[in-house]
């Protein structure tokens, strides 16, 4: 018997040493610290507070924007018709690691701990980043990148395949463009786009946010009294497409489709019918169409069906 308790105690000594050899990692999440408008977490409709986890995604509708926090070391902020899906999310003794797939629109992404290995994916290209700020813009077939301080190292993903051997690295106040065939050469940022980021930048985090309890206690107090995360003075500019002509393309389910993950078809009582995403608040259903964001009552609803028409 005492020789049985010797084997399994060594055992067990051994399996400990071999733990701390090995680097742990942990988790990290991300927390929603700004949401105005229509805010969505998997396409339901998300608050102040929501815990954001690797495979989630964050979309926001006309007219709307978004901040989610991660940990002590960045944040992501989206402006209205945008969306983004947390791709990967981890923390070790090297550092926070955040990889973020943006789907469509605008964001500033602002990084302030040192060590943490960021990432931003887009269909035409790879963004590494250490330690920055800069904003993102996806359309249906570019991407672009306006950088406000540090340096990003970017990758073009040309047919599908990313280029490591034609990547580009841009410093503060360059901006670059990239396309599905190309990767364009870097530019001086324009006197508005360096306003625009230097505004963005204002954008605060909340300290001690892993900190149990921190988000709880938040949450109890009026919103008045909660820490100011969006001044009043730059909302305009999170809420604003990133350029006029843009703002003026029109939709497409195809861009729905991206945006929100599915498209359906809503049939109402009394015979109307509207093709996009949709999802519920209270008594109302939302859809978002090519048209704009509709709202019916629910008691108004006669089917919902999988849209499976041509996506374009």
């Amino acid at each position: 018997m005492k020789r049985n308790l010797s084997v399994i105690t060594l055992i067990a000594s051994f399996a400990a040493l071999l733990f701390c050899g090995t680097p742990r990692v942990q988790e990290l999440t991300g927390r929603v610290t700004f949401a105005s408008g229509e805010v969505l977490q998997n396409g339901k409709a998300c608050e102040f507070g929501a815990v954001v986890k690797a495979g989630d995604t964050i979309a926001t509708g006309a007219k709307s924007a978004a901040v989610v926090q991660f940990g002590e070391s960045s944040i992501i902020s989206i402006k209205e018709n945008s969306s983004f899906t947390v791709d990967a999310l981890a923390i070790s003794k090297d550092g926070d690691t955040i990889t973020i797939k943006q789907k469509i629109g605008s964001s500033f992404n602002k990084i302030v701990k040192k060590g943490t290995n960021y990432s931003l994916m887009t269909p035409t290209s790879v963004a590494a980043v250490r330690g920055t700020s800069f904003i993102c813009f996806v359309s249906d077939k570019r991407s672009a990148i306006k950088l406000s301080s540090g340096r990003v190292k970017i990758i073009p993903i040309i047919q599908g395949s990313a280029k490591e051997d034609a990547s580009v690295e841009i410093d503060a106040g360059k901006k670059i463009e990239i396309t599905e065939t190309a990767i364009g050469a870097p530019a001086e940022l324009t006197k508005k786009e360096q306003t625009e980021l230097s505004g963005l930048d204002k954008i605060a985090m909340i300290p001690n946010i892993q900190k149990e309890g921190t988000i709880e206690e938040l949450k109890k107090k009026p919103e008045a009294e909660r820490p100011v995360i969006v001044p009043v003075e730059i909302l305009p500019v999170l809420e604003i497409s990133e350029t006029e002509t843009e703002a003026k393309t029109p939709i497409t389910l195809k861009d729905i489709e991206r945006r929100y993950g599915s498209l359906s078809v809503v049939e109402t009582t009394d015979g109307k019918t509207y093709t996009g995403a949709f999802y519920q608040e209270g008594g109302n259903m939302k859809v978002f169409t090519t048209e704009g964001t509709i709202t019916i009552p629910s008691s108004k609803i006669s089917s919902v069906s999988r849209y499976r028409g041509e996506v374009k």
